[in-house]
């Protein structure tokens, strides 16, 4: 029993049933993306024979994600599709990411069952640090601190060459702290949101078998 996609307005179908290469849609708040995505997940694994463990859909929420997995749900029961929440990949970035490092954490040095460290657990560990090596939380505040770590994660700028480049006053103290964190980081066998998506790509860019085996 096919997908039936009567509900879709024209340009919603074409992207629904474009599923042959790369497909970009935009379209402003409130005009059906999420719908569409829906719809084309659907159609691809119910109509189309793809295997739910080949799809990857992320989303930016938590409750996006649950959103789209909750419509395919419902979408793929009424036409008597097999599937289940776990073997589609519908998830946020991070998330994602949770799931590859669960799965080979110890290829990078940690264990499966490795702790996610949140803003407020970043922060104590920032202050532990500093005060290690003597650096003035008040001249340098935690959260300016940890902004500095998270931009330079996000820019995957490793603690080496960012204590290499830093001639601000602020940056110098980063350059000393953001070593020492990351030890201290991996000491706990654990990872703070950041690193969730750093540590994925040293993992995919550093262990090809792991790669490939997402890409097969």
């Amino acid at each position: 029993m096919a997908i039936d996609l009567s509900s879709l307005n024209p340009a919603q179908r074409q992207a629904v049933e474009a599923t042959e290469g790369p497909l970009l849609v935009l379209a402003g708040a409130g005009s059906g993306k999420t719908r569409v995505l829906t719809f084309r997940i659907a159609h691809l694994v119910a109509d189309l024979g793809v295997s739910p463990a080949e799809i990857l859909a992320i989303t930016f929420t938590n409750k996006a994600a649950a959103e789209m997995r909750e419509r395919l749900g419902k979408q793929l029961g009424s036409v008597g599709a097999s599937w289940s929440p776990r073997s589609m990949w519908v998830s946020t970035f991070h998330a994602m990411c949770v799931r590859m490092l669960r799965l080979d954490a110890e290829k990078i040095g940690f264990t499966s069952n490795f702790t996610i460290y949140d803003e407020d657990d970043s922060k104590r560990l920032l202050k532990e640090v500093m005060a290690e090596l003597d650096i003035n939380d008040k001249a340098y505040p935690v959260n300016a601190v940890r902004g500095r770590i998270s931009s330079a994660k996000n820019e995957l700028v490793s603690p080496a060459d960012l204590a290499a480049k830093g001639f601000a006053p602020l940056d110098k103290a980063v350059g000393r702290i953001f070593p020492r964190y990351q030890e201290r980081l991996k000491l706990a066998n654990a990872m703070d949101f950041d690193d969730l998506l750093v540590n994925t790509h040293v993992l995919l860019s550093q262990h090809e078998d792991v790669l490939r085996a997402y890409q097969e």
